[in-house]
Formats: structure tokens, C-alpha cells, sequence
């Protein structure tokens, strides 16, 4: 009866029920209302201790019971999990934080200390044994706006007779004496700082965890009596090798001629899209502020047989005739029956009466007044489209255009100016009578360049507006160099062109993967283009994100876009350079990369280059967000390597057998290094937010999500240990099902709950239309799955399939 007790209390089959509970508790938590809520019934409660506590205990018993410490990077991965509780343990029941806030020249020698997270006004007053002194809080904000650049505090630290100053910014803090002071707030006067503190003694038991742990993944790849080296192995020695892989009616205008304005505006855009306009505290040239505008009012880069900036351009001289052509785009059918619209776009015109009064203003102030839970798509839609009409009187009126400069910038922080705005300046005195006539006369030139199509007259106008600009503001212009790659990455668009080559090249070669596997036969001179044409789309893939890092400033995966692309890089990455010799793994990895493109350029995510805000600025962010999203990729190759095995069950087909178990082992080596990679990227994110504001983990839910997913693929991983699930078919079905836990980490977390740290949208009130294409695609990922079930056991009962599981399959 006892070792009964003990062989369950120290197996596998109890640390995955605990495994389940772990994960429903905290997917449970994600989805309350609120972080206290989550903290009050789940993440402070002592059976959620337990849990943990229970976890931990079975680990070491698992350990002794099966002798892992006999393979070195098994016991290192193992021992790292139980030193990380331990340092969490430490950091909960002995660690605690407070907030610091003093104004300029004001001294403290306390701070405040929240006792329980789940009572917040249960405060008390901890003495620091020192005093911090704020000599000066010094706020910068980036060119031309109020965005935060970054937020310094200039302290003095006094300890009796020792004295000494010290620089606190965002991810540069302050350690001393078991303290470590943080930056991070401000007062909204820019007069006083606000300082987080930590004292947390498992800190550094927690990071000895997290690097034993990326030392026994990384050996565990080495080491020959691995189960992932045995796998390897495996593969090398096989007889089969896994291979992954609008139309616009035209309209004719007979108060103007727009075919003419197109023809003839084409030659003046070389000169007019490298003018400099100052955008949310950036500098760049109008040809990007002018792609984003007219893509946020078409959701196009060409319309009418013209491209983006020709249309700016007509706006800009033809106001009256631009205003008349169908624009603006309608996405609700609704809106476009009540516009009495033929197409998707209407006229600037439409929105108007005779008056001037915008017509819809009822409906628009109605979908804004509604609460965000009860907006409609129709509600939405007014929205969005209330904007393309504001965007739209922006660019008529050229208020958005901020291209000048005063004299006295650097003292209003190299603010700039639009045409619109002149006059208005020269009245508050920001701008003398002599500058704002000769911007006037520049700007009157610029417009009458276009009017007569005159490339001189347009190219002395945008000579003159940068020398204003280079006279007053020299120091925050780019180089030529940076303008000119500027406009070739608009120009190209490599981006959304990648989708089409990514998709049609993957289920090419998926194609291959299945004709080569019911044939038994292979195509080596094919196999080597597509792998050739694979490896130029990824380099035309990696040359557009250096290309973009160049122009932006920061790398390429700071943003909702950016972090997408990336992700699309790691798939396309993972399945050339580790999964090429397999047709099926290739293409699924390019069509996975595709589809991850796709998704990166629906309507709600926005592509535009902007400024970081102080906190990204780190460059444990950078390590951070680039290992973790590159494990999407590996993941999402095994998930669709899952889903085509699922598949070849169903074809049920004796000479099958050998590749379900090949394409099983491809799978494991894919979710291996993609969990490895999770888990190292998710605990760098830990060390970033250490760094940054003092505390690695806080339940945010990406975090807990992530966390979350790194036990769920665990548990695959661990599958083949346990007799009940040492199955290929179940193995195959939870590579494909655990991807819906990654599809929850990114989209469900960033876009659906939006709240925390890692949000990119608003919750359900932003991207609302397509933010449901991906929870029906969740739906239809499991409808899938039901449907290659309901399949297999049907076949299965006519011919059962039997295989061999010690034959092909890595040993438990």
C-alpha cells in the first residue's frame, strides 16, 4: 500500500494532473476582470501555493525514482525547475516592494510597502537605513511631441558619513544595500519622480535557475543518451526524410480629368516624397507619412491608377476635385447602403451637406458615447470611418503636414510646424512675420509645382523647406543615406509580397511531400529548387527586417507588426535550416510563415515606423522578444507537422507506417527546441522586467500565458514517458492541439485580453472583425482535429494499424 503511495505520489502520470491544474488555474486568472481579482482568488491563495509546492516535492521524487541524475543535462533541466520555486518561494514569503516618491531636492529615508497584493490598501512604512536624496528629475520627450523619450532621476545616496550620486533611468537602476531602486513614474508636472523599490532575496536564486536551465537545454542537444540526440539520430539513418516546406472599376470624371493628373504627377514624385515631416516626434519623409495616411483611408497604396503619394499630391492642389472622388473607405455594408454606394469607397463629398455640417455626427457620437462592451461592428465601423474623414480634412488643409521649424525650436523641443499652423504662430510669437512669409511663399510654390506639373518649381520648393529645416534644426534631421533606404522599403512593399511567395511556395512543396510519401519515391533535382527558392525568400525576408531596423533605429520586433514578422522569420527559418530535407516539414514551415505574413497585414494591425517608448529601450528586451518569438516558429512547424500526420492516419495505408513515425520524430526535435527557446526567451523577459521595474515575474497574463504554454509542452514532451499516452497518433494530436496555446499567448493575450504590459490593442473594442477570424480559426483548428479523429477510429476499425512503437520511436 505505502509504495503504492509513493510510486504515485512520485510519477509522471501525478505531475501531469497537477500540470492540468496548474494550467486551468492560471488561464483561469488571465481572463478575471482584473489583477486584483486574479491575485484575490487565485494567485494569493494558499491552495495555489500548494500547488506549486506539490509540484516542486514530485519533481525531486521523479528525480530519485528515475534516476535522471544519471544523464547530467536531464538533471540540470530538472534542477533548474526546483531551484526557480525555490528562488519564487523565497521572493514570496521573504521579498517585498515598495514605492519611493520625492520631489525635486526633497530627501526620504522611508518607503511605502504594500503588505498583500490582494488587499492594496494594506500599506505599511519600512525604514530604508539611508537617505535618498533627489537632486533633480529631468523629463525628455522626443522632437516636436509630449511621447516620452526617456525620465532620469540624478540622486544622492547618504549613509551616515558615506555620500555618493547616482543616475537612475529607465533599465538603469540602482542597487544598494539589498535594495534596488527603479524608475518608474513621474509626476504629471515633470517636478517630482516616483521610484519603485524591491528587496527580494530569491532574486538571485531564481536567475541561477534560469541559467542551469538554458545550460541543460543546450547540452541535452549534445548529449549522445538524449532522447532528442537518439531522435537526431534517427532521422539521419532513415530511408525517408521529412520535406517542409480588387479589382477597381474605373471612373471617369469629366469636371477632371484624373488620368491626366496621374500621367502627368508620376515624374514630379521623386522630388516631392523625400520632403521631411516631422510625425509623433520622428522625423521621415512625407513618402511614409503619406503611405500610412492613404492607406488608413483606402486600406490601399494605390487607387484610381495612382499611387499614394500622387493622390497626397492631388489632394494637396486639387482640393476641390480630389474631394469628389471615391476615397474613403466603407467597410460595413450598412453604412454603404446608406451612403447609397455602388462600391466599397465614397467622396469626400458624401460625408457633407450643403452647409459644410458633417451629416453622420449622430451616428458617430452615438457608437462613441456607448459603452467599449456594447459597440457593434456598426458602431466600430463609424468610428474608424469618422477618422478616414478627419484624416482626409488633415491632408486638405495640410495641418498634418508639420515641416517647418522656428527659429526658436531647440527651446520648444524641435517642434515643427505645418503650413496650417503659421499663422497661429506668428500671433503667440513663436514664429517671426519674416520666417512665416517665407514659408508661406515655399509652401505656395510647392502647391503651384503641382498645379502646373513643374519638376523645377517643385524641386526649389523642397530644397527650400529642408534648408529652413537643416538652418534651425540640423541635429535631429536622418542622413541623406537613411531618407533615400526610407523610401526604397515604402516603395518595395517586400512584406506583403512575401505572403503570396511564402503560401504558394509551401503548399507547393507540401504537394511534393505528399506524392513523394504515397509514392515511395523522390524528386531530388525539385526538392533542391524549392529548397533554393525557399532560402532566397527568407533572405529577402531578413534583408527587409535589417533594412527596416536601419530606418527605424531599434530591431525589428518592438511592435504588434513587427513581433508578427518576425515570428513569420523564425517558421520559414526553422524549417530551412533544420527541417530541409524533408518535403512535408519544409513546406510547412513557408506555408506557416505565409500565413503568419497574412495575418501581420490585416486592417487592425498598423505597419508603421514609430518611436519606443523609454521602457523598450533595453537591450534584454532585444535578446528577450527575439528567442521567444523565434520558438513560435518551431512550434508552429511541429503543430502543422501534427496536423499532416493526423492525415496520414487517416489515409491509413500500410506503407505509411515508417514515415508517420519519421514525420513523429521530426515533430519532437521541432517542439523540443521550441520549447527550449520558450522557456529561455519567457525568463529573459523575466530578467527585462527586473531590470527595468523591479519585479521578473508579476502574473501578467502574457507572462502567465506563457508560462502556461511552456507546461503544456512539457507535457508533450513528456508523453512518450507515460504508458497510457506512448502512442504516435496521440502524440502527433497534441503537437497540432497545444499550438492553440501558443495562438492564446500572442493573439488571445495581446489583442483579445489586452490587458497588462503586452497589450496591443484595447480588448474586444479594437480589431474586433478580425480578432473573431482568429478565434473561428481556433475554432476550426479543433473542428479539424474532431473531424481526422472521427476518421481515424473509423478506419481503425476496418484495418487496425499497428505499429511497432520500440522500432522507429525514441526510447522512455
Amino acid at each position: 500500500m505505502i509504495k503504492k503511495i509513493y510510486n504515485f505520489f512520485f510519477s509522471l502520470e501525478l505531475a501531469l494532473i497537477l500540470s492540468l491544474f496548474f494550467i486551468i488555474a492560471m488561464g483561469t486568472a488571465t481572463l478575471l476582470k482584473t489583477d486584483l481579482q486574479a491575485w484575490q482568488y487565485v494567485y494569493g491563495t494558499k491552495w495555489f501555493e500548494f500547488i506549486m509546492w506539490l509540484l516542486g516535492i514530485n519533481l525531486v521524487g521523479v528525480m530519485f525514482r528515475y534516476k535522471t541524475y544519471k544523464k547530467a543535462p536531464v538533471f540540470l533541466l530538472h534542477l533548474s525547475v526546483i531551484i526557480i520555486l525555490l528562488g519564487a518561494a523565497i521572493t514570496r514569503y521573504f521579498g517585498y516592494e515598495g514605492n519611493l516618491h520625492l520631489r525635486n531636492g526633497e530627501s526620504a529615508n522611508k518607503i511605502t510597502v504594500i503588505k498583500n497584493r490582494a488587499r492594496p490598501t494594506d500599506i505599511e512604512v519600512k525604514n530604508l537605513g539611508f537617505t535618498v536624496r533627489l537632486d533633480k528629475f529631468v523629463l525628455k520627450h522626443y522632437p516636436g511631441s509630449m511621447q516620452p523619450s526617456s525620465y532620469d532621476s540624478y540622486v544622492t545616496i547618504i549613509d551616515g558619513d558615506k555620500k555618493f550620486k547616482y543616475h537612475i533611468y529607465m533599465n538603469h537602476i540602482l542597487v544598494y544595500k539589498g535594495y534596488r531602486f527603479y524608475q518608474a513614474s513621474y509626476d504629471p508636472d515633470g517636478q517630482g519622480s516616483i521610484l519603485a523599490v524591491n528587496h527580494d532575496p530569491g532574486m538571485y536564486v531564481t536567475y541561477l535557475g534560469y541559467l542551469l536551465m538554458a545550460i541543460g537545454f543546450f547540452a541535452s542537444m549534445f548529449y549522445k543518451k538524449s532522447r532528442f540526440m537518439i531522435t537526431v539520430k534517427k532521422l539521419k539513418t532513415s530511408g525517408l526524410f521529412a520535406l517542409f516546406l480588387f479589382i477597381m472599376l474605373p471612373y471617369n470624371l469629366k469636371a477632371f480629368d484624373i488620368n491626366t493628373f496621374a500621367q502627368k504627377s508620376k515624374p514630379l514624385e521623386n522630388a516631392f516624397e523625400r520632403i521631411l515631416v516631422q510625425k509623433s516626434g520622428r522625423v521621415e519623409p512625407v513618402d511614409t507619412l503619406d503611405l500610412d495616411l492613404i492607406h488608413k483611408i483606402t486600406k490601399k497604396y494605390k487607387l484610381l491608377g495612382m499611387d499614394y503619394n500622387q493622390i497626397v499630391m492631388g489632394m494637396l492642389a486639387f482640393p476641390a476635385e480630389f474631394q469628389k472622388l471615391p476615397l474613403i473607405y466603407v467597410g460595413h455594408p450598412l453604412i454603404r447602403k446608406k451612403l447609397n454606394l455602388r462600391g466599397k469607397y465614397a467622396p469626400y463629398t458624401a460625408f457633407f451637406n450643403e452647409n459644410g455640417d458633417f451629416k453622420f455626427s449622430k451616428e458617430v457620437d452615438a457608437a462613441f458615447n456607448k459603452p467599449d462592451a456594447e459597440k457593434s461592428q456598426i458602431d466600430r465601423e463609424w468610428i474608424k470611418l469618422n477618422e478616414r474623414v478627419y484624416v482626409s480634412f488633415m491632408i486638405y488643409t495640410a495641418q498634418i503636414f508639420k515641416i517647418y521649424p522656428t527659429p526658436s525650436s531647440k527651446k520648444m523641443n524641435y517642434m515643427w510646424f505645418s503650413p496650417y499652423q503659421i499663422q497661429e504662430s506668428v500671433t503667440k510669437g513663436m514664429i517671426d512675420p519674416f520666417s512665416a512669409r517665407a514659408y508661406l511663399n515655399s509652401f505656395n510654390l510647392l502647391v503651384d509645382s503641382i498645379k502646373t506639373y513643374n519638376l523645377e518649381k517643385l524641386k526649389k520648393a523642397a530644397n527650400e523647406i529642408y534648408d529652413f529645416q537643416k538652418t534651425y534644426t540640423p541635429e535631429i534631421l536622418p542622413s541623406k543615406n537613411k531618407i533615400e533606404w526610407e523610401i526604397k522599403y515604402n516603395h518595395w512593399q517586400i512584406f506583403p509580397k512575401l505572403i503570396g511567395i511564402y503560401s504558394t511556395l509551401g503548399l507547393l512543396v507540401i504537394i511534393l511531400g505528399f506524392i513523394e510519401v504515397l509514392r515511395l519515391k523522390k524528386y531530388p533535382k525539385i526538392e533542391t529548387v524549392f529548397v533554393i527558392l525557399g532560402a532566397l525568400a527568407l533572405l529577402l525576408h531578413t534583408f527587409n527586417m535589417g533594412l527596416r531596423w536601419y530606418v527605424a533605429g531599434h530591431a525589428p520586433w518592438s511592435d504588434a507588426y513587427e513581433s508578427i514578422i518576425f515570428i513569420a522569420w523564425g517558421a520559414a527559418f526553422a524549417s530551412l535550416v533544420f527541417f530541409r530535407k524533408s518535403m512535408l516539414a519544409l513546406g510547412a514551415g513557408l506555408f506557416v510563415a505565409g500565413m503568419f505574413m497574412m495575418v501581420a497585414h490585416l486592417n487592425n494591425i498598423d505597419p508603421q515606423i514609430t518611436n519606443l517608448v523609454p521602457v523598450l529601450k533595453s537591450y534584454w528586451l532585444l535578446v528577450h522578444v527575439a528567442v521567444i518569438t523565434s520558438s513560435y516558429g518551431f512550434l508552429a512547424v511541429g503543430a502543422m507537422l501534427g496536423f499532416l500526420n493526423l492525415i496520414l492516419f487517416a489515409v491509413n495505408k500500410e506503407k505509411l507506417h515508417k514515415q508517420i513515425i519519421e514525420f513523429n520524430n521530426i515533430i519532437y526535435i521541432a517542439l523540443y527546441i521550441g520549447l527550449a527557446l520558450l522557456s529561455i526567451g519567457t525568463f529573459l523577459g523575466g530578467v527585462w522586467a527586473n531590470e527595468s521595474w523591479g519585479r521578473y515575474w508579476s502574473w501578467d497574463p502574457k507572462e502567465t500565458w506563457s508560462l502556461i504554454s511552456m507546461v503544456v509542452y512539457a507535457v508533450v514532451i513528456h508523453a512518450k514517458m507515460m504508458p497510457k499516452l506512448r502512442s504516435e497518433f496521440i502524440f502527433s494530436l497534441l503537437a497540432f492541439l497545444s499550438f492553440f496555446f501558443i495562438l492564446m499567448t500572442y493573439f488571445g493575450v495581446n489583442f483579445y485580453i489586452a490587458q497588462g504590459l503586452h497589450s496591443y490593442g484595447q480588448g474586444v473594442t479594437e480589431g474586433y472583425g478580425w480578432i473573431n477570424i482568429i478565434f473561428a480559426g481556433m475554432g476550426a483548428w479543433f473542428a479539424v482535429v474532431i473531424a481526422g479523429l472521427v476518421s481515424y477510429f473509423y478506419q481503425k476499425i476496418n484495418k487496425p494499424i499497428e505499429i511497432k512503437q520500440n522500432e522507429y520511436s525514441p526510447k522512455a
